[in-house]
């Protein structure tokens, strides 16, 4: 009983700080914009940000599920 009563617990709080992650906003460093996260609306501001620093390396990284 003890066992599983430390199970439950262990996969709750596990349950919780998921939850915590992906509901709290992500931080940058000091001096760098925000994450843009791309999708349909938004396209036209990822532009803007990726063509606004000319000089500096740049790189798109693309994960897809299939």
């Amino acid at each position: 009983m003890k066992k599983r009563l430390i199970v439950i617990a262990v996969t709750a709080l596990a349950v919780l700080m998921v939850v915590f992650y992906l509901w709290v906003p992500g931080s940058v460093p000091v001096g760098q914009q925000q994450l843009l996260k791309l999708s349909s609306p938004n396209v036209n501001q990822f532009q803007i940000a990726f063509d606004a620093d000319a000089d500096v390396p740049r790189v798109v990284l693309l994960l897809s599920p299939t």
